[in-house]
C-alpha cells in the first residue's frame, strides 16, 4: 500500500505512525512537509515551498487564507512531483491545518482521505477571549471566523478525520461531528517513565542542591499556556519559601498568542513588570533536547501546567507519564487528560494568588503527592499510550473499513 503523509512539519504528530508503517516491506510511504527534502528510516520526505508570502495589500481578514492557499498550491505541486516519480497513493493522511490538505482531492481524487483535524476557532467562549473577554471586538471576532474558511473546505473534502480529544471535537459544527473519531496522537509511555535520573544537571544548570524543584514546560512561553500568570505567582511563592527553585523550560516567543509591540518577548515583559524576582533560583532552560527534557520531569518536585481552552499539549501526558506531581488548569481539555481529581490538582490559573496557594500547599504535602504521582502515571499507560494507540491509528488508516465514517457526504 502506498501512504501519503501531509504536513507542515516533519514528523509533527505524524513521526510514530509513519515510522511503524514504513518499517512494513509491503508498503511505501511519502512525507510532504515545508521544511526539506530527504529520505529517512524508509520514508521518503519531500519539500513543498510555497512561490510567496501572501501580499500586504490582502485583507487582514484573508491574510492566514492567503498563505493557506499558497501551501496548499505548494502542496499541489510536490503531489505532481510525486506522480511523476511512480508514488500515487492509496491512503493520504492529511493535518487539515495551514491549508496543507486544501487541493488534495484534486491530486489525487481515487485515495482515501483521512484528514486530522486539531481546531475550530471561535470568538466567543473559547480560546480567543478566555484571558481577556472585553478585549473581543467586532473586527478581531470577524477575523476569527473567517480562520474556518480552509478547516470547512477540508471538512468536506475528508472521507473521515481524527481528532485527539472530545474535547477538540466539540469544537466542530455538529454537522461535521459525525465524520470525526476521537483518537489522541499516544505519548511513549516507555520512555517517559518515572525512574530517578543519574545527573541533576539540565545542559549547564546544575540541580543538584536544589531541594524543592517546580518545573514549568512548553513550547513557547506566552498568556495561551499560562506564563505571565505563572511567572506571577512564583513571584509571591518563591518569597515566601527560600528552598523552591523554578526551571522553566520553553522557547522565549509566542505561537498562539498575540505578539507585543516593538518585538518584546513576554518573558521580557514579566522580567520588566517583576524586578524583584529572585533570578538566581530561576532557571530558564530554552528548548530541551528529548532527553533532557524527560530529566527535568524526573526531577520535577512539583510541575505546572496551565492553559486556556485550547489544544492540550503533549507535555501534559509526558509529565503525567514520568509520574509528576501536577498542579493544572481548571480547564475542560485539561480535566478531559487528567480524567480524575486523583491526577492533577486543578485551579484557575486567572486568579494568581490563589495559583500561588495551590502551588504552596502542593509542596507541602508530599504524602498526597506520592499516590497522585502514581495516578498520574497509571492515567497515561491507560490512556494515551503509543503502543496500545499505534495499531488503532494503522488499522484507520490501512484497514478495509473504518469505524467512523467512510462517506465524504456531510450530514445535516
Amino acid at each position: 500500500m502506498n501512504i501519503l503523509f501531509v504536513h507542515r512539519d516533519f514528523p509533527g504528530q505524524f513521526g510514530a505512525i509513519a515510522e511503524r508503517l514504513a518499517r512494513c516491506s509491503h508498503h511505501r510511504v511519502a512525507f510532504i512537509n515545508s521544511m526539506q527534502s530527504f529520505v529517512r528510516d524508509g520514508i521518503q520526505v519531500v519539500r513543498a515551498q510555497p512561490r510567496r508570502r501572501p501580499a500586504a495589500t490582502t485583507h487582514h481578514y484573508l491574510h492566514s487564507f492567503e498563505a493557506d492557499v499558497l501551501m496548499g498550491q505548494a502542496v499541489y505541486e510536490a503531489c505532481h512531483r510525486l506522480r511523476q516519480n511512480g508514488f500515487v497513493p492509496d491512503v493520504i493522511l492529511g493535518h487539515c491545518g495551514w491549508g496543507v490538505t486544501l487541493y488534495l482531492r484534486e491530486a489525487f481524487p481515487a485515495a482515501r482521505f483521512v484528514g486530522y483535524f486539531e481546531w475550530y476557532y471561535h470568538p466567543h467562549n473559547s480560546d480567543a477571549d478566555y484571558l481577556d473577554p472585553a478585549g473581543m471586538n467586532a473586527d478581531k471576532a470577524c477575523r476569527i471566523r473567517t480562520l474556518n474558511a480552509p478547516i470547512l473546505m477540508a471538512l468536506e473534502d475528508v472521507d473521515f478525520g481524527l481528532v485527539p480529544t472530545a474535547f477538540q471535537r466539540s469544537q466542530f459544527p455538529e454537522a461535521y461531528q459525525e465524520k470525526l473519531e476521537i483518537l489522541h496522537d499516544g505519548v511513549d509511555t516507555d520512555y517517559f517513565t518515572p525512574l530517578t535520573p543519574t545527573s541533576k544537571c539540565i545542559g549547564p544548570h546544575d540541580l543538584s542542591v536544589v531541594e524543592k524543584l517546580v518545573t514549568y514546560a512548553t513550547r513557547g512561553l506566552e498568556p495561551y499556556r499560562g506564563f505571565p500568570h505563572f511567572m506571577q505567582a512564583i513571584s509571591g511563592l518563591l518569597q515566601r519559601d527560600k528552598a523552591v527553585h523554578v526551571a522553566i523550560a520553553g522557547e522565549d516567543k509566542a505561537y498562539y498568542s498575540r505578539s507585543l509591540p516593538n518585538g518584546e518577548t513576554y518573558k521580557e515583559m514579566m522580567l520588566r513588570e517583576l524586578p524583584d524576582l529572585p533570578l538566581e533560583r530561576i532557571h530558564f532552560l530554552g528548548t530541551l533536547p528529548r532527553d533532557d527534557y524527560r530529566a527535568l520531569l524526573r526531577l520535577s518536585t512539583l510541575h505546572v501546567y496551565l492553559t486556556v481552552p485550547f489544544v492540550p499539549s503533549w507535555s501534559l501526558v509526558e509529565a503525567m507519564s514520568c509520574g509528576c506531581h501536577i498542579v493544572a488548569s481548571d480547564t475542560i481539555p485539561v480535566r478531559e487528560i487528567v480524567g480524575d481529581p486523583a491526577v492533577a490538582r486543578l485551579v484557575d490559573f486567572r486568579d494568581v494568588l490563589q495559583l500561588e496557594e495551590v502551588m504552596r500547599c502542593a509542596l507541602a504535602e508530599q504524602e498526597a503527592a506520592a499516590e497522585m504521582r502514581s495516578a498520574a502515571r497509571n492515567r497515561a499507560k491507560t490512556a494515551f499510550s503509543s503502543a496500545q494507540l499505534l495499531p488503532i491509528w494503522e488499522r484507520e488508516l490501512c484497514g478495509e473499513t473504518s469505524s467512523a465514517v467512510s462517506s465524504r457526504i456531510t450530514k445535516v
